[in-house]
């Protein structure tokens, strides 16, 4: 199972709400959300569709980052208000020292079905720490870089919990001109191996950088971000990048000149999906659609890519 891990922003969910009606990930992929505005708007309109569709999903009820981040009640109020139930849309924790809140909310909001998030460098003999994964209402755990922490491995290789593992595989750049000049990159060969390495599941950050930022200028290059299969099935990463980068005016243009190698690539590959032909159709008809939406045609890619591979290789 792949659970990509998105902040809950506009063209992020829209991504997840195409791909859920597309019916194209049902099965094979359940996002991990972490809400990072203080308006709850455009998750609700994600997860009627996830609700209409029985598209699991989990939703981290204390965020890192964002508008309303730290162990609040402000998420999970609207989680248990919106359903209950917690079967479709489930409650996630990031699990830092705050065993008490944790305890706390679960028996407060009756949660179930619940994740817990830790960071590499989790204590795998904290008391507290497990005390939570032996509680029923936690049914998944999710370490980042398990690789940093060879004890919490081994604890959770040992345990019934579902264990998943978070990689941060994007190389990002101080500057999208950066891009311009690099190779395709090794993305990630975790799909293949996961199960192999005693993992349940796999996640990353798809095609974004794993560090938060709110908001953004004007680019100076436009790059779309686009994975794909190598022959050996190791997923590898390409940077189509515009050329005029000298300055933030003409973002037409550069999307462009982006889109033309990217278009040219993917049809000289023969790669195809409801991402790349979205791509493909703004390109022949000489239109721009906007930066979040060049984002959205990226994370669907990468999240299809790997359900498809999943699909084909149970």
């Amino acid at each position: 199972m792949y659970y990509p891990y998105l902040r809950a922003r506009q063209f992020e969910l829209i991504a997840l709400r195409e791909l859920t009606q597309e019916g194209s990930i049902n099965g094979f992929v359940t996002p991990i959300l972490e809400p990072v505005k203080d308006s709850f708007n455009n998750i609700k309109l994600a997860f009627d569709v996830f609700k209409e569709h029985d598209q699991p999903a989990y939703l981290i009820v204390n965020p890192s980052v964002g508008q309303v981040n730290g162990d609040v009640l402000d998420v999970v109020r609207f989680l248990s208000e919106y359903d209950n139930t917690y079967e479709i849309i489930k409650p996630a924790f990031h699990y830092n020292n705050n065993a008490a809140y944790i305890k706390q909310t679960v028996e407060d909001y009756s949660l179930v079905n619940c994740m817990l998030i830790c960071s590499g460098s989790t204590d795998a003999e904290d008391v507290d720490f497990l005390e939570l994964i032996d509680l029923p209402q936690i049914e998944e755990v999710t370490v980042q870089d398990p690789n940093s922490n060879r004890s919490l491995d081994r604890l959770m290789k040992r345990r019934d919990n579902p264990y998943v593992r978070l990689d941060d595989n994007f190389e990002k750049e101080p500057r999208n001109s950066n891009f311009l000049g690099l190779t395709e990159r090794k993305f990630s060969e975790e799909h293949i191996y996961y199960r192999e390495d005693n993992f349940d599941g796999f996640s990353d950050y798809t095609v974004l950088p794993s560090e938060f930022i709110d908001g953004g200028s004007a680019p100076r290059a436009v790059v779309i971000h686009l994975t794909y299969l190598k022959a050996n099935n190791q997923i590898w990463v390409k940077h189509f990048t515009s050329d005029t980068n000298d300055s933030i005016a003409n973002v037409q243009g550069k999307f462009s000149e982006a889109a033309q190698k990217a278009v040219r690539f993917c049809r000289a590959e023969n790669l195809n999906n409801s991402a790349i032909v979205e791509l493909e159709d703004y390109y022949d008809r000489e239109h721009y659609p906007g930066l979040g939406t060049v984002k959205k045609i990226s994370i669907k890619n990468h999240i299809l890519l790997v359900s498809q591979y999943l699909q084909n290789n149970p």
